[in-house]
């Protein structure tokens, strides 16, 4: 099964980012009266659940941790889905300065495992980052990166929070030279549509950078809840971890109603 738009899950094991879990829903109960208890009127989506119940094949988990790749792993199998893991990952030069200037320089990637040997590179990846690297969040740097980096890798650019991103659009003044670890062929760049102000100007800049390289453009969609309808509980969670409050969220790109399933559903079958 081929995707018109790529469907990226993010799950709350990446902390404060998503309303999504990687376990199953509760049992149907076994009588009717027992539909009303709180154990199957409340309990958070599943992505297993939602690929089920939507005939898909396979998906996508990119997250800030592998923490929920063992769990993901075994609830697919069980489903008779294909997981597809990637690894959300922050690089810069040198991450042994920590400090505020520092973190203006950091870019973000993803990471694919293409196989079992690709998941054992991620893991050394994702130690190496934690440990050596961690400033707020795990780091890692592109010599690193270029030493533990492997063939059975890809490398994705997100279209949020990339270099172009950070670049403010500027193009000229990117020099991503951590690309250069990877073959070009498995260098990915992704753009989304989610009603942001700035998603247009932004996917001419990444088209513009991509096909002046001879790198590969996808169409994805991050998701971080289930449909619109979720985007209030969404917004509160966020907040309630940003320490922020609804009416100043403080959370950049989220502030949008289509980071959801239902929207990606629309988009990939063309009916948005």
């Amino acid at each position: 099964m081929d995707y018109k738009v790529y469907p990226f899950f993010k799950s709350h094991f990446s902390l404060g980012r998503s309303i999504l879990t990687l376990g199953d829903p509760p049992a149907e109960p076994k009588k009717e009266e027992d539909k009303l208890k709180d154990e199957y009127l409340i309990h958070p989506d599943s992505i297993i659940d939602i690929c089920k119940k939507n005939n898909m094949e396979k998906f996508f988990l990119i997250d800030d941790t592998i923490s929920g790749f063992l769990e993901a792993k075994l609830n697919a199998e069980k489903a008779d889905l294909q997981l597809i893991f990637g690894l959300r990952l922050t690089v810069l030069d040198d991450c042994s300065i920590k400090d505020e200037a520092s973190k203006k320089k950091e870019s973000k990637i993803v990471l694919i495992a293409k196989n079992a040997a690709g998941y054992n590179n991620l893991v050394k990846i994702a130690s190496v980052a934690a440990k050596d690297g961690f400033y707020y969040i795990p780091r890692i740097d592109k010599i690193k990166l270029k030493s533990l980096a492997s063939d059975n890798l890809v490398c994705l650019i997100p279209f949020y929070d990339s270099f172009i991103y950070n670049n403010n659009f500027k193009i000229s003044q990117c020099c991503p030279d951590f690309l250069n670890v990877f073959n070009k062929e498995d260098v990915v760049f992704s753009t989304e549509d989610n009603d942001m102000p700035f998603d247009i100007p932004l996917v001419n800049c990444v088209e513009q950078y991509a096909s002046g390289n001879n790198y590969k453009v996808i169409k994805s969609k991050s998701i971080y809840y289930k449909d619109r309808k979720d985007f209030l509980p969404y917004m509160t969670f966020r907040c309630i971890h940003n320490r922020t409050i609804l009416s100043r969220p403080n959370l950049d790109h989220f502030c949008s109603k289509e980071f959801c399933f239902e929207s990606w559903k629309e988009q990939n079958e063309g009916t948005k």
